[in-house]
């Protein structure tokens, strides 16, 4: 194992990377007038495992482009007003019911097509439901939409997206261990989950006030923004023991905050600091891949059927169930566009049935493959469909009265 003084000097070839050949890449991808973005996952291609290598992607980076991507979910939650986003949860509730169901039921009958048994399905349909939304998030915040009704929209369907996710992985992992699900134990999971998040959602938000005041009140600098982020590092770190992701607690603990007195200098502070990590993760995450192995002419067919299953489970449940609810048809494009990046969820569900001998390599591929074009496919359509045609001032739903 390489001894702190090397991994230091790996985090300073990635940050180098990363804020010179990344930000030079997202410039030129800017002038074509694509997203910047692209330009990130492009030269994390080029630099790392699939042509030059020479991109550190040890742990020490991985964790650092980790913890800078929670701080850009962060951001987001500070963006999002808590009384708009509370006021819409039960709609965010029914969209986030049909986007899983759909992504999954995809899933599921790709692997029926290709002759999995019902039980390995499963874990083809599990590789799909989870929506990585901080892709998303970059790019609303880079074509200044993130506080839209459709950007705030995809925000909270993708927070409730994350639960839903960690409920199919664990009863997977009942599956796998049992032969059989438990009901128990799904259910045991979903609650506590949901009560970590609405807890820390609701209780963070009546101690904000409170929390901010005080810091206001100190002599020594950046007090404020000392106070407010250190808050939401403390929880990020407790709700490990109880099994939720610190990317749901990252936008939670900053959606709690976003209506506190003083909270928009924080913001601007946090976003300061998360948009160069921002670049980190990206770059990161390309690097990590290596698309040769991913190649296989073999199952050509079923990664090509996973793919669209990809798009069109998230444009059919969440974009056709914004509509049927009563969003205007071109904001549930544009929600369900949103949806459509895959990452960490994807690759641990089809890690988890390839390591437990449940699903061979071609499962493990084909999350890659999907993580690869998910992610360079809706930076650009997230665009397009953003900045064409009129935006959504507000949201009438079918059964409001007239």
């Amino acid at each position: 194992m390489p001894g702190a003084e090397e991994l230091v000097y790996s985090v300073f070839l990635a940050f180098g990377l990363a804020l010179t050949v990344g930000k030079l890449a997202e410039e030129a991808f800017s002038r074509l007038g694509a997203p910047p973005v692209l330009g990130d996952l492009l030269m994390g291609l080029i630099l790392g495992s699939t042509l030059l290598n020479i991109y550190p992607t040890n742990d020490v980076v991985k964790t650092l482009s980790w913890f800078g991507i929670s701080l850009l979910l962060f951001y987001a939650g500070l963006e999002t007003r808590y009384s708009e986003f509370m006021r819409s949860l039960p709609m965010y509730g029914i969209i986030t019911v049909g986007e899983v169901v759909a992504a999954f039921g995809l899933g599921y009958l790709v692997g029926i097509a290709f002759g999995y048994s019902p039980d390995r399905a499963y874990f083809v349909g599990s590789i799909l439901v989870a929506t990585s939304v901080s892709l998303s998030v970059r790019t609303l915040i880079e074509i200044g939409k993130l506080t839209s009704v459709e950007g705030k929209t995809i925000l909270g369907i993708a927070v409730l997206d994350d639960l839903a996710a960690l409920i199919v992985i664990v009863a997977g992992a009942s599956l796998a261990k049992q032969g059989s699900f438990s009901p128990i134990g799904l259910l045991k999971s979903a609650g506590v989950a949901l009560v970590a998040w609405y807890v820390t959602l609701v209780t963070l938000h009546k101690a904000s006030n409170f929390i901010t005041k005080k810091a206001s009140r100190l002599r020594v600098e950046g007090s404020l923004f000392a106070l407010v982020v250190g808050t939401f590092a403390l929880l990020a770190y407790v709700v490990k023991y109880v099994g939720v992701s610190y990317l749901v607690v990252a936008y939670a603990s900053g959606l709690a905050f976003s209506e506190s007195r003083g909270i928009k200098r924080v913001a601007e502070s946090v976003r300061s600091i998360a948009m160069p990590f921002s670049v980190l993760f990206f770059m990161t995450t390309a690097a990590a891949i290596n698309v040769r192995t991913a190649l296989n002419p073999h199952y050509t067919l079923f990664y090509v059927a996973m793919i669209g299953a990809a798009f069109a489970g998230k444009l059919m449940g969440g974009g056709l169930t914004s509509f049927l609810i009563g969003y205007p048809a071109r904001a549930a494009l544009r929600i369900g566009t949103g949806l459509f990046p895959r990452a960490e969820f994807c690759i641990v569900a089809a890690y988890f049935a390839y390591t437990s001998g449940i699903l061979g390599p071609e499962a493990y591929l084909a999350a890659l493959l999907i993580t690869i074009v998910t992610n360079f496919a809706t930076p650009p359509l997230l665009k397009a469909v953003f900045l064409r045609g009129p935006e959504t001032r507000a949201v009438k739903f079918r059964w409001q009265k007239s």
